[in-house]
């Protein structure tokens, strides 16, 4: 198994059917999570639990370009009310990848800066439905 580096990660957007690479990517993260419900009985010594529903959500930070950001603050432009598909990308060699995607609402877009930095937009996605891991060579053309 081969280690990968960041380097070569991407992160892509489709709205309208339409991929909209996030411009000056700078880091991504991912949450996955899986809820549990107590089942533990009087008398009983240890605690016990059911598993619940699976959930997820992504947090893309890119460089705030002077352009403005890649996502809108609202409508059709990739955030509000729509579903889209979200595609976190690790590259692992120059003819394969790994990629992460699911439909995600767009729920934040934070621009900021520091004094000592370059300015920044943080957007957070909330997964819809099941996230997917995927293998393909097709995207790395496009990365």
């Amino acid at each position: 198994m081969g280690l990968m580096h960041g380097k070569s990660a991407n992160i892509y957007w489709d709205t309208d059917d339409t991929d909209t690479e996030l411009q000056h990517g700078q880091s991504w993260s991912l949450d996955l999570t899986h809820d549990v419900a107590p089942i533990t009985s009087m008398q009983d010594t240890w605690k016990t639990y059911q598993t619940g529903f699976q959930d997820w959500s992504a947090t893309v930070e890119c460089l705030l370009d002077s352009g403005g950001t890649d996502i809108g603050l609202g409508g059709d432009d990739g955030m509000g009310d729509d579903e889209c598909s979200l595609e976190l990308l690790l590259v692992y060699a120059t003819t394969d990848y790994k990629c992460l995607y699911g439909n995600a609402f767009c729920t934040g877009v934070s621009p900021g800066v520091d004094k000592d930095g370059a300015a920044t937009v943080t957007y957070t996605f909330q997964g819809s439905a099941q996230l997917q891991w995927d293998s393909d060579t097709a995207r790395v053309n496009a990365v």
